[in-house]
């Protein structure tokens, strides 16, 4: 399989016969393997081999099958050595992007096992059919993201399995250690959509302050109209769409990524609180002008009377799938927590 580009992902499923001539060897006994491949079709391969012990045949297997799964050339390190490699990748601003690179479901399944632990792989069953797919991205992007800051902060090696990705009383998620792994007291978010699924982690405000959160909105051609409730969001959506010469799809799925970023990072969703939710502001990137702003101010209004709004900046960028997956853009948005403006600048720097 190593001399091959596609689908060299093989689990054993069947043996036609097995032969022995002598007593099993006692442990530490040095055994050569001869194999001969006898038959590759895109789904199968075959196989016999001998087995020799001091020169001389001990067992004759004959017609052992392995099953191909499909996999790709990213996804390998991650089947070789998954302590050292992700199956996501680290994005400027700290958060993890993970596309889909198992088509079928047996794929699914194998990528599924090496990454969830035994409670995970039950919570992962119990999952409507259809919402697996999404629940399997968000948890390998979130242990994808808490791996990443233990090495970034000089930690050793870390199974996936090592981290255990729960949800609090109202649904958020958080971290924990398994198989002895301890871990710091981290903050995380994750979000996922169609086949991408996306994770922040940042340490936890000692004074439990909201955030992080991060959010995932795919772009579509019916967001260019009426997709933000009040008046001056509407307004602020057309100002910009007519200032940048972007596409107003684009800003729109930002607009709600951004809300719903804060949303979580508040520990609500934007549809518990709909006009206590508000951009304020749009400060452009410097990218393409068709992509989303650089940052989006986003005012929660405070429950208090007579105390200001709280303000979160927001992160915004676009990505895409890959070649192979279907043609999709998204909207990408993630926030450390409110009025974290200065610090923001100063990492930025």
């Amino acid at each position: 399989m190593a001399t091959r580009t596609e689908r060299t992902v093989v689990f054993p499923v069947g043996m036609r016969l097995m032969r022995f001539f002598g007593p099993h060897p006692a442990p530490g006994t040095p055994v050569e393997c001869l194999i001969r491949i006898t038959s590759l079709t895109d789904t199968a391969l075959e196989a016999d081999a001998q087995l020799l012990i001091g020169g001389q045949v001990w067992a004759e297997l004959s017609g052992w099958q392995d099953r191909r799964f499909d996999n790709h050339p990213e996804t390998r390190p991650v089947e070789r050595f998954p302590q050292r490699n992700t199956l996501s990748r680290p994005q400027p601003g700290g958060w993890v992007l993970l596309h889909e690179r198992w088509p079928d479901l047996a794929s699914r399944d194998l990528i599924m096992r090496n990454h969830l632990g035994g409670d995970e792989r039950t919570a992962y069953e119990h999952q409507p059919p259809r919402g697996r797919r999404q629940w399997l991205l968000g948890r390998i992007a979130a242990k994808d993201a808490v791996r990443r800051w233990l090495w970034d902060h000089g930690e050793g090696p870390v199974f996936p399995a090592e981290i255990g990705i729960r949800e609090d009383a109202q649904g958020r998620p958080y971290a924990i250690g398994v198989h002895g792994r301890s871990l710091p007291e981290l903050a995380l978010s994750l979000a996922h959509r169609a086949e991408t699924g996306v994770a922040l982690v940042v340490p936890r405000h000692a004074n439990g302050a909201a955030g992080p959160g991060i959010a995932l909105e795919e772009v579509t051609d019916h967001d260019d109209v009426a997709v933000a409730p009040a008046r001056p969001e509407r307004e602020l959506l057309a100002a910009v769409t007519a200032r940048t010469g972007g596409s107003p799809a684009r800003w729109a799925a930002a607009f709600r990524a951004a809300k719903e970023a804060v949303a979580t990072a508040e520990g609500t969703g934007p549809r518990d609180r709909p006009r206590d939710l508000t951009i304020a502001e749009v400060r452009p990137g410097t990218g393409h002008p068709d992509a989303p702003p650089a940052r989006l101010i986003v005012e929660v209004a405070a429950t208090t009377p007579g105390q200001p709004p709280r303000r979160y900046e927001v992160h915004t960028i676009t990505v895409a799938n890959p070649p192979g997956l279907p043609d999709r853009d998204y909207a990408v948005a993630w926030t450390t927590g409110p009025d974290h403006q200065e610090q923001d600048e100063e990492s930025d720097q």
